[in-house]
């Protein structure tokens, strides 16, 4: 999914800037809790933010990783009084918080600039409503082949052995994103080593054979642009 700074001109993006607080966040760090008033929209200049959802004590599910270029909170601001889901910096971030009053002026005076954040906001939820979907209704080793799937889609390159992902995946980050155990995540990869469905070389995976993700996912007819973490 495209970032929502980079749909927007010169012009439009320093009309949100213009009158943003610039907030160095250290990785790790919470930028804000579910429930907290949603009282920012925020805009990534620089670093990676996790936005998830606590399912009970110690297990949470990712809804989205943003990156630079990108926003994060407009679920709260746009869509209630507090925010549902809480974020936290996966990098070092330099993130700019704009007031919910001034994004509201802004998008209320211009209409070009309301018509992006619409488009931005109604992708967001199809792909939350795809990852939804995968990590719930096919069962824990759907939710592991979603994150391999969506890991190709952003990172993959298409060999004649397989598709090869650029990235280091970790057995931790997948159970971080599906609210899964780190066990069960891990008995699924090596079923899928032994059946010579994915290789790996250390973190580095090449997914040998992607029809039996997609075959297990009904994902034929998805959209790539959208199926990313």
């Amino acid at each position: 999914m495209e970032p929502i700074l980079e749909r927007l001109s010169t012009e439009e993006r320093e009309k949100l800037i213009v009158n943003s607080k610039e907030l160095h966040i250290p990785k790790n760090t919470a930028i804000f809790k579910s429930g907290a008033p949603a009282d920012y929209l925020y805009f990534i200049h620089k670093g990676q933010v996790r936005i998830y959802k606590q399912i009970e004590s110690g297990k949470d599910l990712t809804i989205f990783t943003r990156r630079e270029e990108d926003g994060f909170g407009e679920i709260g601001v746009f869509g209630a009084q507090n925010y549902s889901n809480s974020a936290k910096a996966v990098q070092d971030s330099v993130i700019y918080a704009v007031k919910r009053k001034a994004i509201e002026k802004t998008l209320a005076q211009d209409g070009r600039l309301s018509l992006h954040f619409t488009r931005w906001l109604a992708e967001s939820l199809e792909a939350s409503k795809a990852k939804i979907r995968d990590y719930i209704a096919f069962g824990s080793e759907g939710a592991v082949a979603s994150i391999f799937i969506r890991y190709s889609n952003m990172h993959g390159i298409v060999t004649p052995e397989g598709v090869r992902i650029t990235e280091p995946i970790m057995i931790q980050d997948i159970s971080k994103h599906i609210a899964v155990s780190r066990e069960t995540v891990s008995r699924i990869v090596n079923k899928w080593k032994e059946q010579e469905i994915v290789v790996n070389e250390n973190k580095y995976f090449l997914i040998k054979d992607m029809s039996y993700f997609r075959k297990m996912l009904a994902c034929e007819q998805c959209s790539v642009e959208n199926c990313a973490l």
